[in-house]
């Protein structure tokens, strides 16, 4: 099955049903459950891979939550070990950013990375 993208469509997946027909369906979860079937031009399609519909329903995305990654491939949790306060500090803080703490937190650290990779963060130094 094939996964197709349009500039024209943002936010809309195009992909191949069981049978071979496009169809179009909004890029979030379970959005396969409102598909319709697409009429446009083929020409205009981008194919992509199908893993990124992961997540909508369609059956050429699999089963596995959606990438993280353009490439498709998924991504591999991180542990790390915090207190109570900070928990609950960070908790707070993705709450009041109407995210869920694992997307304010990949956010932070993105961030953080992109401004160390710049010279502009300076590392504190660690209590010892």
């Amino acid at each position: 099955m094939r996964l197709y993208r349009s500039p024209d469509l943002p936010g809309k997946w195009i992909g191949e049903d069981k049978e071979g027909a496009l169809m179009i369906w909004p890029a979030e979860k379970r959005g396969w459950s409102r598909r319709t079937a697409y009429v446009g031009p083929r020409r205009a399609l981008e194919e992509v891979e199908p893993a990124l519909a992961r997540g909508t329903g369609w059956a050429g995305g699999g089963r596995a939550r959606h990438p993280r990654s353009v490439s498709g491939r998924p991504s591999r949790p991180i542990t790390i070990r915090v207190t109570d306060e900070e928990r609950a500090a960070w908790e707070g803080a993705a709450g009041r950013a109407k995210r869920t703490l694992s997307e304010w937190c990949r956010d932070e650290l993105n961030a953080a990375a992109k401004s160390a990779g710049s010279g502009t963060a300076r590392r504190a130094p660690r209590p010892r």
